[in-house]
C-alpha cells in the first residue's frame, strides 16, 4: 500500500466535515491502513482536547440539554452494532467486501458487463455523485480518459497500473481534469474497486471517445 489520503482529507475526515459518500471511502481506507488510523486517531484527540477547552466556556443550557438527552428512554428500535462482511459474486469470483459496506448490501445494483472483461455494479447510496463497484479482468487496458470532475478510486482487490505507477489493494487514489490515463491489468491479475465519479469520464484517445458524444461523457 502505496498510495494514501492526504493529510488535509484525514483531518477533514476527524472532523466530520467531509461528505457522506468521501467519508464512506475514507472510513473504507482506515480499514487495512493503520497508518491513516493513527493519524485520523491524533487528529480526533486535538479535535477532542479543543472541544474540551471550549465546554470550559459553554452556554449552561447546553449541559441541560445533554441531560434531557442521556435521559431519554430507549425508543425500543433494533441496532445492529456488529457488522458481518457481505460478499460478492463477478466473472465467476467471489469477494468479501470491506465491513464499511456491509450497510449498504441492499443497495449494490446488478453488474453491468463491457466486452466480458470489465464489469461495474452502483451502489445507490447519493444523488449527486456515481458509485460503483468497478471489477477489471487480467490482462485488460482501459482506452484512456480524463475526467470533467473528481474520480476516488479505493482499490479492494488486487491491482492495476497506469503511466503513473502500479497500485495495489488499500490504495486510495483522486484524478481529476488535468489527469490523463489508461488503467490496465497485468496477466494474472484482476482489480475489485470502489469508485466515485461526480462527473462522466472524458475519453482522449480511439474509437471510445464516441461516448464524449454531446458532451456527455461516461460513467463506468
Amino acid at each position: 500500500m502505496s498510495y494514501h489520503p492526504e493529510l488535509d482529507t484525514l483531518k477533514m475526515y476527524a472532523a466530520g466535515e467531509l461528505s457522506a459518500v468521501d467519508g464512506l471511502t475514507i472510513a473504507t481506507h482506515l480499514e487495512t491502513c493503520q497508518e491513516c488510523k493513527e493519524k485520523v486517531a491524533e487528529y480526533e484527540q486535538h479535535f477532542g482536547e479543543t472541544l474540551n477547552l471550549v465546554r470550559g466556556e459553554q452556554d449552561p443550557s447546553f449541559d441541560a440539554m445533554l441531560v434531557n438527552i442521556v435521559g431519554l428512554e430507549p425508543d425500543g428500535s433494533s441496532v445492529n452494532l456488529f457488522r458481518k462482511p457481505i460478499t460478492i459474486k463477478v466473472q465467476g469470483k467471489t469477494f468479501s467486501l470491506p465491513l464499511s459496506l456491509s450497510r449498504f448490501e441492499d443497495k449494490i445494483g446488478r453488474w453491468r458487463n463491457y466486452g466480458g472483461k470489465v464489469f461495474s455494479a452502483p451502489i445507490d447510496i447519493c444523488d449527486s455523485v456515481r458509485v460503483n463497484l468497478l471489477y477489471i479482468s487480467e490482462g485488460v487496458s482501459i482506452p484512456q480518459h480524463t475526467h470533467k470532475g473528481m474520480e476516488s478510486t479505493l482499490i479492494l482487490h488486487g491491482g492495476f497500473s497506469d503511466e503513473t505507477g502500479h497500485y495495489e489493494a488499500g490504495d486510495y487514489l483522486v484524478k481529476d481534469g488535468s489527469d490523463k490515463h489508461s488503467p490496465y491489468t497485468k496477466d494474472g491479475e484482476d482489480c475489485l474497486c470502489l469508485t466515485v465519479l461526480t462527473e462522466p469520464m472524458m475519453f482522449t484517445q480511439g474509437v471510445a471517445r464516441i461516448f464524449n458524444l454531446f458532451g456527455k461523457g461516461m460513467y463506468p
